[in-house]
């Protein structure tokens, strides 16, 4: 009988925050203790948010990139209060991007624009696809992401269901946020882990697309992380999962992006020619997923009119 491989240190890391975090965090209403299922809030969370909201990245970013997780509501909810807009993936990315933008929501909602099941409502959130993001220039100028364990050089050890590298990966493709992006991770103290004193190995950053935090922030206490690793490529479709890009479709809407995109570029010389020979399977597969990605957004409720007044004069992105 053969004996099963030893635990890797990823998994080791998690098991030892597993035990620690279930004091601390607040369950969920649909996935309880399930943190497989979701990264939880934990008592404090606000605490840590305030030490955010000090950091100079923080006070100057007028697009916030926030993952999906219960963790960070405290902060969308600041964020916007500040007058800062925030970008949010729904779940697993499965309904694309959430533009929040405080002024297009009044005062009253803005705690319900940052609950995930409150952004989606009717005149709350804007679901806006790449190509809207590309065409209204929107650009990211700060990221924020919960998960479920970290070391203290910002590695995320255990991620949870927030898919930040794909976000990443998906927006660093579009121009949307480039690669100097300060990347902030918020947990509890109780997330952020010393290899060296459960007895593993120290994770680095080494996966594929992997991205490093440049800063954690606890209830306690703020690490900052000196050259902090980032991608900068975006998506390789050669490595991504068949299964995924049917269920993602920010994933199918770049697909057919680059598809049109190739189809552009190699309609000048012998343009004559190609009308004749018409196009290829892949050509016109990147068409109809294009045409079915679009009318997807065209049926989406239109967005409410904003405000005129921009309290962030330097501002030049725009909800329309």
């Amino acid at each position: 009988m053969t004996s099963s491989p030893p635990p890797s240190p990823r998994r080791l890391i998690w098991q030892h925050v597993y035990r620690s975090l279930l004091k601390h965090a607040k369950p969920d209403s649909r996935f309880h203790h399930d943190f497989l299922s979701f990264t939880p809030d934990f008592r404090d969370s606000p605490l840590a948010i305030d030490r955010l909201t000090q950091l100079p990245c923080y006070k100057a970013a007028r697009i916030i990139l926030a993952t999906p997780d219960n963790s960070l509501e405290e902060l969308r909810y600041r964020a916007l209060k500040d007058g800062k807009k925030v970008l949010v993936a729904t779940y697993r990315l499965r309904r694309g991007f959430v533009l929040l933008s405080p002024l297009r929501i009044g005062e009253a909602d803005l705690r319900t624009a940052s609950w995930l099941d409150g952004m989606e409502r009717a005149g709350v959130g804007r679901h806006v696809s790449l190509a809207e993001m590309r065409d209204e220039g929107v650009r990211v100028d700060m990221c924020v992401l919960g998960g479920l364990a970290f070391n203290m050089k910002g590695v995320v050890v255990w991620e949870g269901q927030g898919l930040f590298e794909v976000q990443w990966a998906l927006l660093r493709d579009m121009k949307v946020l480039s690669g100097e992006v300060p990347v902030v991770g918020v947990a509890h103290d109780c997330q952020v882990v010393d290899e060296g004193e459960i007895g593993v190995e120290v994770i680095r950053p080494g996966k594929k697309g992997e991205v490093q935090c440049d800063f954690m922030v606890t209830p306690q206490k703020v690490f900052e992380v000196e050259g902090a690793v980032k991608p900068s490529s975006g998506i390789d479709f050669e490595a991504v999962d068949p299964a995924a890009l049917q269920e993602i479709p920010p994933l199918q809407e770049l697909k057919g992006i680059r598809m049109m995109e190739s189809i552009m570029k190699n309609s000048g010389f012998g343009q004559e020619e190609k009308k004749e020979q018409g196009l290829t399977a892949e050509e016109q597969a990147g068409i109809d997923m294009m045409e079915k990605i679009m009318r997807g957004f065209n049926t989406s409720t239109p967005p409410a009119k904003e405000k005129t007044t921009d309290p962030i004069s330097t501002n030049t992105n725009t909800d329309k």
